[in-house]
């Protein structure tokens, strides 16, 4: 994956110039850096149980970047965000419904949360140890209390996989999976 495949695949659902947004599960950086381009203001939390990699990107810039050290299958203590970006980490889930609705808890409802994995149903351990293809994204995210997923652009995978996908979700404003209308969302 390469720096202009990340900012393709999170281009078409970062709509706002501005915001406080999330990395969860930053790894590297590559995709809080190409969310850095697609903000013209604001910050970033680049989160991470092992963020020492990201401590090399931190700082200033369009939008600040700060690290942030956590696990995100516990609870975040993040400020409430005007949007989230995972990329390739909630695979590493074994409960994806818990793990969001703990996620979502910093998210500000009709915000968006922007998921990117890759289309497999095959494990992969220890890489790829809960694979999350977007059919399967979709009943999770409606479980947890997001909106009907928009999935929104593919990329080749370089790992042997058909593709990685990006898809968005908004956080309901009621949490709730009865409540997913459109107009549900705020």
């Amino acid at each position: 994956m390469t720096p202009s495949d990340a900012l393709t695949l999170l281009r078409p659902a970062v709509s706002s110039p501005s915001g406080t947004w999330a990395d969860l599960g930053a790894g590297t950086g590559m995709f809080t850096l190409a969310l850095q381009q697609l903000l013209g203001s604001g910050t970033i939390y680049a989160v991470d149980k092992n963020p020492h990699v990201l401590w090399s990107i931190a700082g200033g810039g369009p939008a600040a970047i700060v690290v942030h050290e956590a696990d995100f299958t516990r609870p975040l203590e993040l400020p409430l965000l005007d949007g989230i970006v995972m990329a390739n980490a909630l695979h590493y889930a074994p409960d994806p419904v818990s793990a969001l609705v703990n996620i979502l808890a910093c998210l500000r409802p009709g915000a968006p949360f922007i998921l990117v994995e890759y289309e497999t149903e095959q494990a992969r351990p220890p890489w790829i140890p809960y694979p999350l293809p977007f059919r399967r994204f979709v009943e999770v995210a409606l479980e947890a209390g997001l909106s009907q997923p928009e999935e929104l652009e593919r990329v080749a995978s370089d790992y042997g996989h058909r593709h990685i996908y990006s898809a968005v979700s908004h956080r309901l404003s009621s949490g709730g999976l009865s409540d997913s209308s459109p107009e549900s969302v705020q």
